[in-house]
């Protein structure tokens, strides 16, 4: 494929002719594609060549957000110990993560994590209402008014969020206090749209700047980076906890959040072009209920063929593995804590470890099935999916550690689910949809942990004290149930091979 094919002008050919307008460069491309130079370099006319890549921004983001993860668990367990049950600080230290307890720590963390679920549940509704609400409005207002806008803000937010962390520690260094105040962390993110946001915002980007045939492997690409900040994070956490404190690592994890705004607001330029971006006042065309009303006639648009259909099974196949990983994240410490007296170490060293078997598992997988064996991209969901039956079945039974680390494994190709659902909704959806699709998808997805946080704390507090894996069981049912839909499409996909939308995906 040549360079002029394999790049997407936002001008016509003609308009080039007239007027240079800068190079586009692509994460998803490679050398061979195009040379791209190592850093923006000014042309002759004076623009500056401009860097569609939010990848490294992806990955600080995330590697701040994975530091903040385990400890602000422990946290809350700690601060539940002395203030809410009354136990001195001697016997409620262990909770802290850093030194395994004795059997009797164990039976008092078990108490414990009966009232401080309540508090991390709290914390998931309060990051899911919010910014589901919000993103109806994102999706319509971005088609209009561009992208960058939408990742500046959630930035913010996750960098005050972070701040606001860091001075609670310090408190907590002088005082115990309730663990309730915790969930302050959280406001500054939930209104400035969260993870809700910065997923439509991420998304809505790479459809704009990434060529058809490139589109699946980008957003692969930035699943890689995702996966990359989770790892170092969580490799990260344990130790620079055990060495510093939690006011320290809230530090390091907001200023590794204030670079990635840095990074957005100095490199990266705004997808749309500029005659398609509108000139109104943005704040109040953000709170017109028009753009939601946009947004549901836009989703339930009677279609051609199974476009409709197709959209639908995708969006929720979407939303009921975000339920899943929202109910697990709920009550994954405590049980891994519970079920294998696992130091805050050993969570971040088994987290990391799974973060890069699917991150080898993701883009090996991408190489090996999409570009060597021409596996469709519905294939490929199929497969992802597989894996995370399997895996979730061998959490659910397991007994010993190293039974975990065998589950990961079976699961290496969930890390792509994500990437092809959304590069199936980006096929199937107009472009002048694609903005409004996203949107409605990460609210779905953002709203699941409305009934994924209570169904998961409530069967583990139920079967902690005899079976603390059962709550897996629910994710291996609601997997498979995903990947009944995915096989549906499958089946339609196979059945109208003759339209060159389906082909795309299907091939």
């Amino acid at each position: 494929m040549s360079a002029s094919a394999d790049r997407e002008p936002l001008v016509n050919e003609e308009e080039q002719d007239e007027e240079q307008v800068p190079r586009l460069l692509d994460a998803a491309e490679s050398r061979s594609d195009i040379e791209a130079p190592a850093l923006p370099v000014s042309n002759e006319d004076g623009s500056s060549t401009k860097w569609f890549i939010l990848e490294p921004a992806v990955f600080l983001i995330f590697v701040g957000r994975s530091l903040i993860g385990a400890v602000l668990q422990n946290q809350i367990l700690y601060q539940t110990c002395v203030t809410i049950m009354h136990y001195n600080e001697t016997q409620c230290e262990p909770l802290l993560g850093v030194d395994r307890g004795s059997e009797e720590t164990k039976k008092l963390e078990t108490e414990v994590q009966g009232y401080s679920a309540d508090i991390t549940m709290a914390i998931s509704l309060l990051e899911s209402i919010m910014p589901a609400f919000v993103s109806l409005f994102i999706g319509p207002w971005s088609d209009k008014f561009g992208r960058r806008p939408i990742l500046l803000t959630v930035f913010t937010g996750y960098v005050v969020g972070g701040s606001i962390l860091m001075a609670i520690s310090e408190v907590t260094m002088f005082r115990n206090i309730s663990p309730w105040w915790f969930l302050l962390g959280s406001v500054p993110s939930v209104l400035s749209g969260g993870t809700c946001a910065l997923i439509t915002g991420i998304y809505c980007y790479i459809s704009d700047v990434a060529k058809e045939q490139k589109r699946a492997l980008r957003m692969v690409l930035n699943e890689a980076s995702l996966c990359a900040g989770l790892m170092v994070g969580n490799v990260a956490s344990g130790y620079i906890y055990a060495a510093t404190n939690s006011v320290t690592l809230f530090g390091i994890a907001a200023g590794l959040m204030f670079l990635a705004l840095v990074y957005v607001y100095l490199l990266v330029p705004e997808s749309l072009p500029a005659e398609d971006i509108h000139q109104g006042s943005k704040l109040r065309e953000f709170f017109r209920f028009g753009l939601v009303k946009d947004l549901v006639r836009t989703s339930v648009l009677r279609r051609d063929n199974f476009d409709r259909a197709f959209i639908w099974l995708t969006m929720i196949a979407l939303t009921i593995t975000i339920f899943n990983m929202e109910g697990e994240n709920t009550v994954n410490i405590m049980f891994m804590r519970e079920q294998f007296d696992w130091t805050i170490k050993d969570i971040s060293q088994f987290n990391a470890a799974r973060i890069v078997i699917q991150l080898f598992g993701s883009v090996a997988g991408m190489i090996l099935l999409r570009r060597v064996l021409k596996v469709s991209i519905i294939s490929v969901a199929m497969l992802s999916l597989a894996a995370c039956v399997l895996e979730s079945t061998v959490r659910a039974t397991a007994k010993y550690s190293w039974e975990m680390y065998l589950g990961m494994t079976l699961g290496m190709m969930r890390g792509v689910l994500g990437p092809m659902c959304r590069a199936i909704l980006s096929h199937v959806a107009p472009a002048t949809d694609v903005g409004k699709i996203f949107a409605l998808t990460t609210s779905m997805e953002m709203v699941s942990p409305l009934a994924a946080a209570p169904l998961y704390t409530s069967v583990y507090k139920a079967t902690v004290g005899f079976y603390p894996g059962a709550f897996n069981f629910i994710s291996v049912g609601l997997f498979f149930l995903c990947y009944i839909l995915m096989a549906i499409i499958f089946g339609i996909q196979k059945s109208m091979n003759n339209s060159s939308v389906y082909k795309v995906i299907g091939s």
